[in-house]
């Protein structure tokens, strides 16, 4: 991959973590749940790099969809920074680009995907 598509790729993951921080706080906001409300709250408060600490301590990430594609999109950007992006986190083989095309959160090949049962 090169340092374009790897630019490209960041663009897209950077945009879609912004979407992905307003539609939780917007979901945790329209909670009837009392600590919802108070999260949002800490979470406007919070620098945007604090979240997924300050969320993972207050609620059950199965329950909150945007939580855990916020888990996944934080893990891609981390990946760019440290020159990772691309590569299976098991095998380290390349993955392929129509699959970070589809979805750029991807971690692993396809090959480990069925070894994990991941598919």
């Amino acid at each position: 991959m090169n340092s374009e598509q790897t630019r490209n790729f960041q663009d897209r993951l950077e945009c879609e973590l912004l979407s992905v921080r307003q539609a939780l706080l917007n979901e945790l906001k329209q909670s009837s749940q009392k600590f919802a409300g108070e999260l949002a709250e800490l979470l406007e408060q919070s620098s945007p790099s604090q979240w997924l600490d300050i969320a993972a301590k207050h609620i059950n990430p199965l329950q909150y969809p945007d939580f855990q594609r916020l888990l996944k999109l934080e893990a891609a950007l981390c990946q760019i920074d440290i020159g990772q992006f691309g590569y299976c986190c098991d095998c380290e083989t390349q993955l392929d680009i129509a699959d970070l095309s589809a979805d750029p959160t991807i971690q692993r090949c396809h090959n480990c995907c069925e070894k994990n049962h991941q598919v």
